[in-house]
């Protein structure tokens, strides 16, 4: 799979890989709302959130992973981008897997109500 460009070993498939993104997209959640409550200028908030971010690649995919996607820049846009990515990545290989298991199951289905 590719992330902005960079290939990453990871598979959406795999329980041990769907945990650790099932982990930390929901702390990515759970921090952007604490922070939003926060007083703090838009510029600090933009650092905050890039950071949960950063965090959230370098825990899924191995440390200096945001570093390779993001350099040292702290362009929300970028990050947020690169983050439903993933997400979208996500749902494409479910929804590829889920469409194979449908198609089997009429077969299965029918070959059994043909036994009775």
């Amino acid at each position: 799979m590719k992330i902005r460009n960079i290939e990453v070993e990871f598979d959406f498939l795999d329980a041990d890989d769907m945990e650790k993104f099932e982990n930390e997209a929901k702390k990515v959640v759970e921090q952007c709302k604490i922070k939003e409550k926060q007083q703090m200028s838009y510029s600090q908030m933009i650092r905050e959130q890039c950071k949960i971010i950063n965090d959230f690649f370098n825990n899924v995919f191995g440390d200096g992973m945001s570093q390779k996607l993001f350099g040292n820049k702290d362009n929300l846009k970028e990050h947020i981008s690169a983050f439903e990515e993933i997400v979208k990545e996500k749902e494409n290989q479910q929804k590829s897997i889920v469409s194979s298991l449908e198609r089997y199951q009429p077969n299965r289905e029918t070959r059994r109500n043909k036994r009775k």
